[in-house]
């Protein structure tokens, strides 16, 4: 499982940071696509703060990040959830964890769970982008798994 997760976030930062170069790239300004980017990103911090048991981010969920506050979420979020697998003790994941969700309501998940959810919701909000880039006549790039499997 460790191998497979580890396999998934290098994904998921790749993807990441192919959408945050092209709206660089494309000098998108648009308040709704960044508030999505920056709700992604933000919840991938949380998520892996509320693993580590540690107070949650400072990051709202649903802000109008700049670009360059963007691109330090996005090295951050990489960089800490690349670090926290090399550095896991065990391979399945199982460890149940409890939590405090955003509308203070604690629930109880294993790492497994988490590890799922966040990587399913970050390509789901990435999806979300390339429409919205799309339907501004915009081209979103390309982040499908199996482009970044042939690397």
């Amino acid at each position: 499982m460790k191998r497979h997760f580890k396999s998934q976030i290098a994904y998921n930062n790749w993807a990441n940071e192919r959408v945050l170069e092209s709206l660089e790239d494309q000098q998108v300004t648009e308040p709704k696509i960044l508030e999505i980017y920056g709700h992604m990103v933000s919840s991938q911090i949380i998520w892996l703060l509320r693993i580590k048991g540690l107070p949650t981010s400072p990051f709202p969920l649903w802000e109008n990040y700049n670009k360059v506050e963007l691109r330090s979420m996005t090295e951050e979020s990489s960089r800490n959830w690349i670090n926290y697998l090399e550095e896991h003790k065990f391979d399945t994941f199982e460890e149940m964890i409890s939590y405090v969700n955003s509308k203070e309501i604690t629930y109880e998940s294993t790492i497994r769970e988490i590890v799922s959810h966040m990587l399913l919701h970050s390509a789901y909000h990435r999806g979300q982008i390339a429409v919205l880039l799309r339907e501004r006549g915009l081209v979103p790039p390309v982040t499908d798994h199996i482009a970044y499997s042939r690397l």
